[in-house]
């Protein structure tokens, strides 16, 4: 298998479900190979869509530091995106399967900014906000020729997944381990095309986080909720309700707060919030086992490389990952 793994930044956040949830991806690119066209006017409405799905040729994004847009062809955004999440090592059919999901994503953007705008856009399609919306390779440290991403790219322009004739709502994350988790057990809500499905990787995938008492009690303390933990550190953490796969639901903090497995997650920047731990006395240390990285739904990049370096196309891999969807193709813009 190629090397995969090079370039590929760990996924630090718990959720990629696009478009809402934050999240962390990845290197970034030189800037001088990404054809930037600034535009001055960025208080603006939405592209108008026709009623049928009109292909997306370019994209908007507003600079959230200069307060300014910038304008990337699609084939620049997808590229861009996709250095900025995996090497150039990695196996074809994946990144090919991965370009769809971005065109998918900025696709269900642009029709979700015609629906309802927001403002903090200034009729933008995204944001360079990486908190809010994906990564791009704009420039700076990859290294990678965005050459490379642009031939990808062209090899499946206009392709997305749909679900009753819409773009799907995207997710993907690094490392799903054994198995995927739905949209229901991550959200709370039923997503048919995001079940749980095996995940095809070689083999699992497992960190080892580790953190005296007194950084536990730093890092819940100090969060936005300011957990005060009471008592013997033995008794600070304990798993209310976890799924059959080990993703956690929801945990016991102190004995007097219940939050949910994700939000530990993110407060003690575990990759997953499927995890165990064990508190010892001796060394005073916390160490939590965990899962895959990622929010665990939808493609999973390490699985999906896997399928590639044994023989299926990106086709094969969507539809490993994403029920009962389909492939369809932009009508081409008027």
């Amino acid at each position: 298998m190629k090397d995969f793994f090079r370039g590929l930044a760990m996924l630090t956040a718990v959720l990629l479900i696009f478009p809402a949830v934050p999240y962390i991806i990845g290197a970034l690119a030189p800037k001088e190979d990404v054809a930037v066209a600034a535009s001055a006017e960025v208080e603006k409405e939405p592209p108008p869509l026709d009623d049928s799905l009109a292909a997306v040729t370019e994209v908007h994004i507003y600079d959230t530091v200069a307060e300014r847009e910038i304008s990337l062809t699609t084939e620049e955004y997808v590229a861009a995106a996709l250095a900025a999440q995996l090497s150039p090592e990695t196996e074809t059919e994946l990144l090919k399967a991965q370009a769809v999901l971005m065109y998918t994503y900025v696709l269900k953007r642009r029709l979700e900014e015609r629906a309802a705008p927001t403002p903090e856009l200034h009729g933008c399609d995204v944001a360079t906000d990486a908190n809010l919306y994906p990564r791009l390779a704009l420039g700076g440290e990859s290294g990678y020729d965005l050459e490379f991403y642009r031939e990808i790219a062209r090899s499946v322009a206009g392709e997305y997944l749909s679900y009753g004739g819409e773009p799907i709502t995207v997710a993907y994350c690094f490392s799903a381990g054994t198995v995927t988790e739905s949209a229901e057990t991550v959200l709370g809500t039923d997503i048919p095309y995001l079940r749980s499905v095996p995940s095809a990787e070689p083999d699992a995938y497992y960190t080892t986080v580790s953190y005296t008492s007194d950084e536990v009690f730093a890092r819940l303390t100090t969060s936005p909720s300011g957990y005060v933990l009471l008592g013997e550190p033995s008794g600070w953490i304990a798993v209310k309700d976890a799924e059959k796969t080990g993703y956690v639901n929801e945990v016991y903090l102190d004995s007097r707060f219940i939050l949910s497995g994700s939000e530990l997650a993110e407060l003690l920047n575990l990759p997953s919030a499927r995890f165990t731990f064990r508190y010892s006395p001796s060394t005073d240390r916390f160490t939590f086992t965990v899962s895959g990285s990622g929010s665990l739904v939808g493609l999973s990049q390490r699985g999906g490389n896997a399928l590639a370096a044994q023989g299926s196309d990106y086709k094969d891999i969507l539809k490993r990952y994403f029920t009962g969807v389909e492939i369809e193709s932009t009508a081409p813009s008027a």
